[in-house]
């Protein structure tokens, strides 16, 4: 018995350039969310003064929050080593969380984020 089906490449090619779209739809999407948690995680990130740590530096963990989108992952966080003890606290040091309240407090501006880029 022998079988032969046609179109098989045109139809490949289609769900090809769907899927393409579909997933720079997300990236675009991502983009946008991961500005949006970064944006709020700044906004909420404690900042020291000159009476909890004299002669600074001050403000050095808020602008280094930042957000990044590698394919249809986004991660939105700070390369400083004391991030997680402000974050979750120590001992010593109550919590002071600021990532996790961003990202739960605007997850319906990501979700709405990505949707407008479905829609284009």
């Amino acid at each position: 018995m022998q079988m032969q089906v046609e179109g098989v490449e045109s139809v490949s090619n289609i769900l090809k350039k769907y899927s393409d779209g579909i997933e720079r739809k997300l990236h675009r999407g991502l983009v946008m969310g991961a500005r949006i948690v970064q944006s709020e995680a700044r906004a909420e990130c404690p900042v020291s003064t000159e009476e909890t740590r004299p002669g600074g530096p001050h403000g050095e963990l808020r602008m280094s929050i930042h957000g990044q989108v590698d394919g249809i992952t986004a991660m939105v966080g700070t390369n400083k080593e004391y991030a997680a003890y402000v974050e979750f606290g120590t001992y010593k040091m109550a919590a002071q969380p600021y990532l996790i309240p961003a990202l739960i407090g605007r997850q319906p501006d990501v979700i709405a984020a990505i949707v407008k880029e479905f829609k284009r």
